[in-house]
């Protein structure tokens, strides 16, 4: 188990978000050409603004990685690359949560007692260090069991507990 490597990358592909943002579009696409008369700026800014948030949506990206000696993750753009050695980290476990009563929803969010980054689902890795906790979504939650059980592992061979 000590060679196994646990890497899973997320985006944001759930049909009703998408679905949303077009329909937005759509919304301030016609309302500006219902105008009397259209300027130029009342299309261009509404439009320019909606298609940041489409290419935000779509550069959103959630890369985990867990390896032999650590757990790295990284939100693109957000987010750059975080590592923790597992000797930093006190406790990791796989956890059922529901994103929306939790934390409110879903991205990187805070519910006064942790952080989430998560782009849906409904498993987590729950990590907490000497300092800070922290969930990280998952769509693979039987693959993130090994990962937790190898560090788990580790634990027990440097740590005796």
């Amino acid at each position: 188990m000590a060679n196994y490597t646990f890497k899973e990358t997320q985006r944001f592909n759930q049909l009703w978000i998408w679905m949303l943002l077009v329909f937005v579009a759509g919304v301030v696409f016609f309302s500006a050409f219902s105008l009397e008369e259209v300027k130029y700026s009342d299309i261009m800014i509404p439009m320019g603004i909606i298609g940041l948030v489409f290419a935000l949506f779509l550069s959103l990206t959630l890369k985990t990685t867990i390896d032999s000696h650590s757990l790295s993750f990284s939100y693109f753009p957000f987010v750059r690359n975080r590592k923790y050695n597992f000797k930093e980290i006190e406790s990791m476990e796989l956890k059922e949560y529901n994103s929306l009563w939790e934390y409110g929803g879903w991205g990187i969010r805070y519910n006064f007692d942790s952080w989430a980054y998560n782009t849906g689902g409904k498993f987590g890795i729950m990590v907490k260090t000497k300092n800070k906790k922290f969930l990280i979504g998952t769509h693979k939650p039987e693959e993130a069991k090994k990962a937790i059980a190898m560090f788990k592992d580790y634990q027990t061979k440097n740590y005796g507990s």
